[in-house]
C-alpha cells in the first residue's frame, strides 16, 4: 500500500474494536490476563478511561464472537512521544491478526493527537512480540531494565515508529 509500513494500513475491519469500558475489565482479566489480581486489570482500564477523558490516548479492546472483551491495548501522549503498551490478546487467538489491528487502531489514535513518534517495547522474554513490532516498521531504540508486572527488572527492547 504506497509503501507504507504494514503498521499504517487501516486495521482489518474484520477485528471489531471499540473503546475500552470499566465493564470490561472482568472478562478482560478471565481472557487475558487470568493471573492477574481483578484490581490491577481494574487499574489498567482505569488509567486508559482517564488518559482518553484528558484527551491524551486512551485504550481500545477486540471484541470476540459474543462481544466480550479479548484483547486490549492502550496510548498515552507523553511530551516527546506517544507510547503505545498494556498490549494483550487471549491465548488461543493469538497468530490471527488481532494484535497487527489491534496496533494499527492505536497507531491511528496517535496520529489522531497529531503525534508522530511512536514508542512500543516488547520483553526479552516475548519474542512474537518483538517480531511482530518489528514487522509492522517499528525500528530498534533503546533497551531499559523495567519491572514488569510488579517482578524482578527484565530487559525491554523500545522499538520506535517516525511518522513524517
Amino acid at each position: 500500500m504506497n509503501g507504507l509500513p504494514p503498521v499504517l494500513h487501516p486495521p482489518d475491519p474484520a477485528v471489531r474494536l471499540r473503546p475500552v469500558t470499566y465493564t470490561d475489565v472482568d472478562m478482560l482479566r478471565r481472557s487475558c490476563w487470568p493471573n492477574r489480581p481483578f484490581g490491577v486489570v481494574y487499574n489498567l482500564v482505569q488509567r486508559a478511561i482517564h488518559t482518553a477523558h484528558s484527551g491524551r490516548g486512551g485504550g481500545w479492546v477486540v471484541l470476540g464472537e459474543r462481544n466480550e472483551a479479548v484483547g486490549f491495548g492502550q496510548v498515552a501522549v507523553w511530551p516527546t512521544c506517544a507510547e503505545i503498551s498494556d498490549l494483550v490478546v487471549a491465548e488461543p487467538l493469538r497468530g490471527q491478526g488481532i494484535g497487527t489491528a489491534l496496533i494499527q487502531k492505536l497507531v491511528r489514535e496517535c496520529l489522531r493527537l497529531d503525534m508522530r513518534e511512536i514508542e512500543i517495547g516488547a520483553a526479552f522474554s516475548n519474542p512474537r512480540a518483538l517480531a511482530l513490532y518489528l514487522r509492522l516498521g517499528f525500528e530498534e531504540s533503546h533497551t531499559l531494565m523495567v519491572a514488569l508486572e510488579g517482578g524482578e527488572p527484565e530487559r525491554v527492547q523500545y522499538l520506535r515508529l517516525s511518522v513524517p
